[in-house]
């Protein structure tokens, strides 16, 4: 196949066509592509051979249709384009109304007689009560002051118990997890019975200054001990420095 197609090429004979062939120029594009300088350097084919079989080459090679210009717009100025034509709205004639006619002659009416209010009679003022009128000193306008002082509402007294104690211990978890929430604390100086104070809040004073607040869930031990003793609950877990903290009851 390649060596018929070489074949076309005008002064390309049998043993030059293989020789192209071997050495990649096995289509006639290639060929007309190559440089003839680069042909004469093969074996077999002179300079001048060379640039007959590259010319006739690209004799061979079909040429590419030339494109075609893209036609030109045509500008069309601002001035030349026709305007659509203004539709004036329509005008409402109203109807001219007509003076209503009056008869020429009014009838003999009679006005009505408006009676005026007699007038007072004026008081008789001597000279001696006008200069006692006029001497008389204005009354003065008391103006009444405002109050800056602003109402101050009442506060509600806040009672907080005396009952304070003392973290012993701290309770582990039943399950063995690290966050223990409980405390023991006892109790001293209580006012109302042991059992009173399930579900009050405590606050803890932390010695770093901190705060915390927890809830009595249950009294520890037995009820009739002496050792006033309760279980203190936390959202959160608590650490072993909270041991000999000091604790009051809100």
């Amino acid at each position: 196949m390649a060596e018929s197609e070489l074949l076309k090429i005008d002064g390309v004979g049998p043993k030059a066509a293989k020789t192209l062939d071997d050495c990649g120029f096995n289509t006639i594009e290639k060929i007309a592509i190559a440089n003839a300088d680069e042909l004469a350097q093969l074996p077999g084919i002179g300079k001048a051979t060379a640039k007959k079989i590259v010319t006739n080459a690209k004799k061979l090679i079909p040429k590419a249709p030339a494109k075609k210009a893209p036609a030109k717009k045509t500008e069309i100025s601002v001035k030349e384009i026709p305007k659509p034509p203004v539709k004036k709205a329509p005008v409402r004639k109203t109807p001219v109304k007509k003076p209503a006619t009056r008869p020429s002659v009014r009838p003999s009416v009679k006005e009505p007689t408006v009676k005026k209010p007699p007038v007072a009679g004026k008081i008789s003022v001597t000279q001696a009560t006008q200069k006692a009128i006029n001497s008389a000193p204005a009354v003065p306008i008391i103006k009444q002051k405002k109050t800056t002082k602003k109402q101050t509402k009442k506060r509600k007294v806040v009672r907080i118990s005396k009952t304070f104690g003392i973290v012993q211990s701290v309770v582990h978890d039943r399950a063995g997890k690290s966050s223990n929430r409980s405390i023991i604390l006892s109790l001293y100086e209580t006012e109302i019975p042991l059992e009173s104070y399930l579900g009050r809040k405590v606050r803890v004073h932390l010695k770093s200054g901190k705060e915390l607040i927890g809830t009595i869930t249950r009294i520890h031990g037995k009820r009739k001990s002496v050792e006033k003793t309760v279980i203190v609950r936390f959202s959160k877990g608590v650490s072993p420095h909270i041991i000999t903290s000091r604790a009051i009851v809100l």
